[in-house]
């Protein structure tokens, strides 16, 4: 046990009751090295470990607040996390528990690269030429960049964050940045509402000019761009085009800051709260201790894939909105409705007793079974099923409820679909799924009797040349039907076998990349490989093994990540990262754009480059919100020298579009329909 302990890439350390320090593992003292010559620290505590002057001070104001405020953290012991800096300069995570027994269990993880990637990305919003400011609800600052601290920080005037904008606005008329008469702007600036929203020349004491234009964002805060006007005022002749050009820049930043703010609680198809939303929801719920009862519901669609190969991803995307708005106009005001899945939606209801919520879903499956959608020029009558639960002792957490609700959902499908189904643990169909075991065989019978197939996709520069080819996985059954990852990969990640159907992936591409490589072409073949996948530690080694028995295969072999909506341990998959790429493989981040943390995830996995969503491109040239991300992800990539690939190009109008806007790589329909590799390759 101590030795597993002594692996841990976190530092762990238990305190008892009086606070005397009863076991901590290597990593410990090897983030605090100054506590090493104090010997055996095993009965000191924690006050005296806090105390001893360390290297960690130099990067404090004050010492002594800054030792005060450890020891009240670490007295609370709530489990919030917080940062401690390192002698090296580093970063930790700390977090500490208080257990029923008084004992305090504290852990600190090294965030270091994180925090150097955030200062990459404010590199890139610091290079913006004009002044951004991002403001919460309350009209407290959040975020602004180098152009707005030139323009408003002096010593009595700083801009960090969580200081109200009003406050700041006041200090800098009082140490007088603008100019007489400026004070009514400034205020309506500060205040919420219409008069605020207008675009302002404000003039500033030093005989500058700032163009202030501020706009709501989806979630009440709102985003000011700051614009300097001095050349422009002093070219009247010229004015009236440059406010439409600063008016241009203006609502691109303000659409890549409410693409933001709507990404991370929304879902990007049907606008509803996505998953996340509906975990803070119900962590609210469950954390501010309401006695009112809590029930969780999940909707499938039934029968859904079977639409989407039947009348295409255009088809079954509408039915998608159309589905939520029905259940939306069904469901009382203070209800909550998300996407959760690809076709699942989840519903969360309070104050209602068992009679009421199977009421309310029975009541949803009738009206949507006797309900006929108009999509893509058809008429479609589905049918849903539906799963329930309700917050007990055992379902306290987010996750737990809408795992017992989707349990309900799956045992609803499995006994013949269009009904709704209430989660019993004592239910053995609760335990089985005929479903999932028939995949389990499906995905399992594939593997062994070699099933499963590869078809490459070519991935082009702009002139139309093939740069490499993307692999994408299918699956043949005993009937020798083909189905789409789509079908049996959502299965495979339930019954915990992604990271055997990964294995299989990574030797076939291995011995491609090699074919490639043998014949002397310098094209590559790039895998998908899940994030769950690629922080599981034995993958790690078999994929190191396999990469050093093939020299040279990192010149014709890349990885894309998938299913970062499901990253868990960011740390662990960074450090793989680093150590593939210290191989010589080129890492992406894929599906970027097509979920609610795709900018985040950026920050937390140092890649070499990102592929844009389909589902980004499809609609480029009708939504304004898709147009901005791309025009944002290229401005990230040039600015952090990454890579940028397109996919889902099929139209040419799409190409010309995504070459303006400064795209080089692109994959999709227009150039290239997947093909068997085998038959590609020879």
């Amino acid at each position: 046990m101590a030795g597993f302990l002594d692996s841990m890439l976190d530092a762990l350390a238990v305190f008892d009751a009086q606070d005397r320090l009863v076991f901590h593992n290597r990593r410990f003292v090897e983030l605090f090295p100054f506590l090493e010559p104090l010997g055996d620290l095993q009965g000191l505590t924690f006050y005296a470990l806090a105390s001893v002057p360390s290297g960690e001070w130099r990067w404090v104001n004050d010492p002594e607040i800054y030792l005060k405020d450890r020891l009240r953290r670490h007295a609370e012991a709530d489990g919030a996390p917080f940062l401690i800096p390192l002698e090296n300069g580093g970063w930790v995570q700390a977090r500490e528990h208080r257990t029923p027994d008084s004992w305090i269990v504290a852990t600190w993880s090294d965030v270091s690269r994180l925090k150097e990637t955030e200062a990459r990305l404010q590199d890139a919003i610091d290079s913006v030429a004009a002044g951004l400011i991002l403001l919460d609800s309350e009209g407290r600052i959040t975020l602004t960049n180098s152009g707005m601290r030139q323009i408003l920080a002096t010593p009595d005037a700083t801009l960090e964050p969580g200081r109200p904008l009003s406050d700041l606005l006041d200090e800098a008329v009082a140490n007088g940045i603008f100019a007489g008469g400026a004070a009514s702007q400034l205020a309506a600036l500060a205040t919420p509402g219409p008069a605020g929203e207008v675009p302002m020349e404000i003039p500033l004491h030093d005989g500058r000019w700032i163009l202030a234009s501020h706009r709501p964002l989806g979630n009440g805060g709102v985003v000011g761009i700051w614009t300097d006007l001095t050349a422009q005022k002093k070219r009247e002749a010229e004015l009236v085009a440059m406010r439409e050009q600063l008016r241009l820049h203006t609502e691109a930043l303000a659409d890549f800051a409410r693409l933001i703010a709507q990404q991370a609680r929304n879902d990007m198809l049907t606008a509803l709260p996505n998953r996340f939303a509906l975990e803070e929801r119900l962590d609210h719920l469950l954390r501010d201790g309401e006695t009112t009862l809590i029930w969780v519901g999940v909707i499938d669609i039934d029968h859904f894939s079977g639409i989407n190969d039947a009348l295409g991803h255009a088809t079954a995307d509408e039915l998608l909105r159309e589905t939520g708005r029905f259940l939306r106009g069904l469901l009382r005001t203070d209800d909550t409705l998300a996407r959760v899945g690809a076709d699942e939606f989840a519903i969360v209801l309070t104050g209602l007793d068992e009679s009421e919520v199977t009421s309310i879903a029975n009541r949803l499956n009738s009206a949507v079974q006797s309900h006929v959608f108009h999509v893509g020029g058809s008429r479609l009558s589905v049918t849903v099923s539906v799963g329930l639960t309700m917050a007990q002792d055992k379902l306290r957490t987010p996750s737990s409820l809408l795992a017992a609700a989707d349990t309900a959902c799956r045992v609803a499908k499995e006994s013949g679909r269009d009904r709704v189904q209430l989660y019993d643990v004592g239910d053995p169909k609760m335990r089985t799924s005929h479903q999932r075991v028939s995949w389990a065989e499906r995905i399992r019978l594939g593997l062994e009797l070699d099933r499963f197939r590869l078809h490459l996709q070519a991935i082009v520069d702009r002139d139309g040349n093939v740069c490499g080819y993307e692999a994408l996985i299918r699956l043949k059954d005993s009937d020798n039907v083909c189905h789409s990852p789509g079908q049996f990969l959502p299965a495979a990640r339930r019954l915990g076998l992604m990271c055997r159907i990964d294995s299989w992936v990574c030797h076939q591409c291995v011995d491609f990349a090699m074919r490639l490589l043998a014949a002397g072409n310098d094209q590559y073949v790039s895998m998908n490989l899940g994030v769950q996948t690629l922080s599981n530690t034995t993958f790690q080694r078999k994929l190191l093994d396999l990469i050093a028995a093939n020299p040279g295969v990192e010149k014709t072999l890349r990885i894309e990540i998938t299913e970062t909506d499901d990253i868990h341990d960011a740390h662990q998959a960074a450090s793989f990262i680093v150590e593939l790429r210290a191989c010589g493989l080129h890492v992406y981040l894929d599906d970027f754009g097509n979920g609610y943390n795709s900018f985040e995830v950026l920050k937390q996995l140092p890649v070499d480059g990102i592929k844009i969503d389909w589902t980004v491109t499809r609609d480029l040239l009708s939504d304004p919100i898709d147009e901005a991300q791309i025009r944002a992800a290229v401005s990230i990539t040039d600015s952090l020298g990454l890579e940028l690939i397109v996919e889902g190009v099929e139209e040419e109008r799409q190409l010309i579009r995504l070459r303006e806007l400064g795209a080089t790589l692109f994959q999709g329909f227009y150039f290239h329909r997947p093909v068997n590799a085998e038959t590609l390759l020879g």
